[in-house]
């Protein structure tokens, strides 16, 4: 969409459903601000250092406005990004996009502009969240731009098939928004009912196409202590199945969740995971932890294994964001601790069970005020050539090597 018209777009439903809504303290404008610096550097046979790009700083800001009135049963969402990235990561990234067949559209509608993008500068801006609702104690009905999120994942998410995070995203606050109708149904016994109709057209445009939307029914109860979880789905011309069961363990909850794939073109598929988390002290100091274990049903055996060379459907779910492993099974732990009321200390990792391979995490989050937040991080791959996490080939059985980057980042957010 040209930059004139979404931001007339975004000005307009502003002003003109602001006149319909009531004065109230709640029916604000607010928003985040966010600024990172980033260091990364990667191997020397690495993909990023044959594209030029071994060792990078780059700056990222992004303002995110939002705007979530109510009035009596109906409610409005309008979210408006601006992004920004400023540093070798830019040019490097537009290479990396170059070298992969286009993804296909996430959503149905095209919101988003790019006001700048040559050289190691980039400016971008979209509509995140548009959405119109209305709800009864019973029934809630909202159509647009919105996030879903389903399953009990804690790193990977198998069940949630709309935008899942990467097992390795820092800023998970907002999962990117995509076009759909969302209705639910609530019971007495405390049960509810959710349906999900995602349209999309398919990569190389057109009409929209069964075989790249997604619909599904979501239904959750509990049984006692247990609670209880089944998925129903056509998503991208796949059937999709999904059963989840939760209960608590001594002062833990667990989650199980077990979700196969029946492929239009293939034989079936199954993934699952199971997790347990709880709080507990540790040196004297509140922490809470987590623990879980990831079959990926669509994933490879062995080592070695050429990205390029990687099974249709995996590939196609890495490209469209649904994945964003390669192997089979995994097993990921993390701590939250306390160090004081404003210090929070989370280490983690992720352990690829079937080459030896992992992935370690760190970061501090150090509230500097009720309205901002301090946040130093860093991430590293560990693992031999030919392994995920050490680097993958990315054609054939030698370098470059495809792998992520070690990286150090600082981040500055701010609410208003």
């Amino acid at each position: 969409m040209p930059r004139n018209s979404l931001f007339a777009l975004a000005l307009s439903l502003v002003a003109g459903l602001g006149l319909a809504a009531p004065a109230r303290a709640d029916n604000g404008l607010h928003g985040r601000l966010e600024f990172t610096g980033l260091g990364a550097t990667s191997k020397a046979d690495s993909v990023d250092a044959f594209l030029g790009t071994r060792s990078r700083a780059d700056l990222h800001g992004n303002l995110r406005l939002t705007w979530e009135p109510h009035w009596g049963q109906w409610d409005f969402s309008l979210h408006y990004v601006l992004s920004g990235a400023a540093g070798r990561g830019v040019a490097l990234d537009r290479s990396k996009a170059a070298l992969l067949p286009a993804p296909p559209p996430a959503t149905l509608f095209d919101l988003s502009d790019t006001l700048t993008d040559s050289g190691d500068r980039q400016l971008t801006q979209r509509i995140d969240r548009l959405s119109l609702g209305y709800s009864t104690p019973n029934f809630v009905l909202r159509i647009g731009r919105q996030a879903l999120t389903w399953g009990a994942g804690q790193v990977f998410h198998p069940m949630d098939l709309v935008d899942p995070f990467a097992p390795n995203a820092v800023d998970t606050e907002y999962k990117p928004g995509v076009d759909m109708v969302y209705a639910q149904l609530l019971f007495n016994d405390g049960s509810d009912l959710q349906a999900v109709a995602a349209p999309r057209k398919p990569a190389g445009g057109g009409p929209i196409s069964g075989s790249a939307s997604t619909y599904a029914l979501h239904y959750h109860r509990s049984i006692g202590s247990l609670g209880l979880s089944l998925l129903a789905a056509r998503d991208r011309g796949d059937w999709t199945a999904g059963l989840g069961l939760s209960g608590p363990l001594g002062g833990a909850t667990w989650n199980a969740e077990i979700v196969p794939t029946y492929e239009a073109a293939g034989p079936t598929k199954v993934s699952g995971l199971l997790n347990i988390s709880g709080a507990m002290t540790l040196a004297g100091r509140n922490a809470t932890y987590y623990a879980e274990y990831f079959h990926n049903g669509f994933g490879v055996s062995g080592t070695g294994n050429a990205l390029a060379g990687l099974p249709a459907d995996l590939s196609a779910r890495l490209l469209r964001g649904q994945l964003y492993t390669v192997s089979r099974d995994y097993l990921a732990g993390g701590l939250s601790w306390e160090w004081t009321p404003l210090l929070t200390v989370s280490p983690g990792v992720i352990a690829n069970l079937n080459d030896g391979s992992f992935y370690l995490t760190a970061e501090a989050d150090w509230s500097l005020s009720d309205n901002t937040t301090l946040i130093l991080g860093a991430q590293a791959p560990v693992g031999r050539r030919g392994t995920e996490f050490g680097g993958l080939p990315a054609s054939g059985s030698g370098a470059p090597y495809s792998a992520e980057p070690t990286t150090a980042y600082l981040q500055l957010r701010h609410y208003f």
